[in-house]
């Protein structure tokens, strides 16, 4: 599997399937896909509860799967909103902003995570959870940002601007409420994040999800 980011501006994923491999999307991400890819639709999870999380976090009940069923290397190509952020996980966990998931080249696990510290924090009470062992493709607007913190260290960030925690658990996640940060525009509260992890900021800000 060959998988290439193009664009500038506005990126899009171009995914080379070599006969027999398959790649996962979320539903409605496929710009275009060549004669051989056959699609069809994968559970992600059941029942009432995980229909109105999933409602409610931006995730979908569905991924799609995309599989070459030709004898010969075909092409799907999925598109962003602005740009894609891959991350790879090896059976870890990653918290993400809702609706961010754009696809992986493996079936991985997506959940939604009821998280005190990222309502406090401005993120939500319901967030995304991703976990598994593949390459997973990010939505963000514009250039991610990547902040590999070390143990003890310490970044405070906007709520708004955040992709993805890699590795980080919610006892490492703190909000800091301050005046001072509403009077220089980066509204009541900001995120304070312990290392050690990964923070993934997007340079624009999410809007909050509507729900589909």
């Amino acid at each position: 599997m060959n998988c290439k980011l193009i664009g500038q501006f506005v990126q899009h994923l171009e995914v080379t399937l070599l006969p027999g491999e398959d790649f996962y999307a979320e539903k409605g991400s496929v710009i275009y896909l060549e004669a051989g890819i056959e699609k069809s639709l994968t559970g992600n999870g059941s029942g009432l509860g995980r229909m109105i999380a999933a409602k409610i976090s931006g995730e979908s009940l569905f991924i799609l799967r995309l599989y070459n069923v030709s004898n010969m290397p075909r092409k799907v190509v999925i598109g962003s909103h602005y740009g894609i952020l891959p991350v790879k996980l090896n059976g870890e966990t990653m918290i993400c902003h809702r609706g961010v998931y754009v696809g992986s080249n493996n079936l991985v696990n997506i959940s939604t995570k009821l998280s005190i510290a990222g309502l406090t924090g401005g993120m939500g009470l319901l967030l995304q959870k991703i976990q598994g062992s593949s390459t997973v493709f990010l939505d963000t607007k514009g250039t991610p940002i990547t902040i590999n913190l070390q143990y003890g260290e310490v970044v405070e960030v906007d709520e708004d601007h955040i992709i993805a925690l890699h590795n980080i658990a919610d006892h490492q996640m703190q909000s800091n409420w301050s005046l001072n940060n509403l009077l220089g525009g980066e509204g009541f509260s900001m995120m304070r994040i312990t290392g050690p992890g990964t923070v993934y900021l997007s340079p624009s800000k999410f809007l909050p999800a509507v729900p589909q």
